[in-house]
């Protein structure tokens, strides 16, 4: 009978021992302005998460927040803390091979910092890839699709310039689907806005809105009726994301699709929401949930509640959309598209091998780990100073 050698000299012989975490923030222009219910933005900011290992082996890893912290309660400084302070020393000399083992090493220093652990697991998946000189896809079950349709959003708040860019996207053959963000304007204003934005594009590319948690239950009962009668096909998160009840009511009224976002962060709250019957797809986010593999357990609670899911973003580089890409690319029943965009709505990317959109969709990378290498001149360009 053969025995397996599980001698500490084995373990080392094929490890990639972590030997240094580096961290970075860098500032990347927008080309124009995006509005969030809580914020404009014209500049996005990044923290970038560099793991090395004993073999000569370096993840890269990128977290980025919709602009502050009044989405999640984390900021790019706070990110930067974090992952500098309490998660790198503590694994330091550990093997980055080992992902689950060092996400729970994580989740024991500190609750929730969600999008810190997100970047740090990227940077793990992508030393595993490189090691195995595999896609990180191939980690998560192998290649279903090789792109996914995108929607872009449309966040400028005029009517009449959010056209113009709905039809310059789709005269360049990136997109026909568009999200428009609300919840900045008044319920009256969002209303006759949405009403003009879904005239203009009628009959040419679909619109559903993004209400970022900002309406209460009679806003909904209200309004919602009256932009679903003017094309409007689905709207995301119209409620606080603990109403879950209210996006409920809303769901059995309504005729279009209602899409949880800041609802559904943890396997828990997808667990509580395919009970509730809230919603009819999730949005998947891995920065909101930890990292890929907590999201890859939203998809499959969502798979066994006949929920639809949507690759959702938070407008990343081409190496957070990279990492999604490989989730993406593993997902059998991710069917309601996807607005991994970051890379072409920002000014500039870091990396030398972009993402690539065509044909209205984003193309998955091949190389081993994220299939995306960092363009250091570009990352030292973009480097904040202070």
């Amino acid at each position: 009978m053969m025995s397996l050698d599980i001698s500490l000299e084995n373990y080392l012989m094929n490890a990639e021992i972590i030997q240094k975490i580096e961290t970075q923030i860098v500032d990347i222009p927008l080309k124009r302005v995006h509005n969030f219910s809580a914020t404009s933005i014209t500049t996005k900011a990044f923290i970038i998460v560099r793991v090395f290992t004993n073999n000569g082996i370096m993840g890269i890893g990128e977290a980025t927040t919709p602009g502050g912290p009044w989405w999640a309660g984390e900021a790019i400084e706070s990110i930067k803390v974090m992952i500098d302070q309490y998660f790198a020393p503590n694994l330091i000399g550990c093997n980055a091979l080992n992902v689950h083992e060092l996400l729970n090493k994580m989740n024991s220093l500190a609750v929730r910092n969600s999008f810190a652990k997100a970047a740090i697991e990227m940077a793990l998946l992508d030393i595993k890839g490189k090691a195995l000189n595999v896609p990180i896809y191939e980690l998560f079950g192998g290649l279903v699709r090789e792109s996914i349709e995108i929607t872009w959003p449309l966040a400028i708040g005029d009517a009449a310039k959010d056209i113009d860019e709905a039809e310059n996207m789709m005269r360049s053959n990136l997109a026909h689907k568009f999200k428009v963000k609300m919840g900045y304007k008044t319920a009256a204003e969002d209303v006759q806005y949405l009403k003009d934005l879904c005239q203009g594009l009628s009959g040419r590319a679909t619109v559903f809105g993004d209400l970022n948690s900002v309406w209460n239950e009679t806003l909904l009962r209200q309004y919602l009726p009256i932009l679903a009668e003017n094309g409007m096909c689905m709207v995301e998160q119209p409620l606080p994301s603990w109403n879950l009840q209210g996006m409920a009511n809303a769901k059995k009224q309504l005729l279009i699709p209602i899409m949880a976002d800041e609802s559904v962060r943890t396997i828990q709250d997808a667990y509580a929401l395919a009970k509730s019957g809230a919603a009819d797809a999730i949005s998947l986010k891995p920065m909101k949930s930890g990292g890929l593999i907590e999201s890859q357990k939203i998809a499959a609670i969502a798979e066994a509640s006949g929920i639809h899911c949507y690759a959702g973003t938070f407008l990343e580089s081409s190496v957070g959309t990279a990492s999604m890409m490989h989730l993406v690319a593993s997902l059998p029943t991710l069917d309601f598209g996807s607005e991994l965009v970051g890379p072409i709505w920002l000014a500039d990317d870091i990396v030398e091998n972009p993402i690539k959109f065509s044909n209205n969709h984003a193309w998955v990378p091949h190389k081993p780990g994220l299939g995306v290498v960092l363009d250091e001149n570009k990352v030292s360009h973009f480097l904040r100073k202070v």
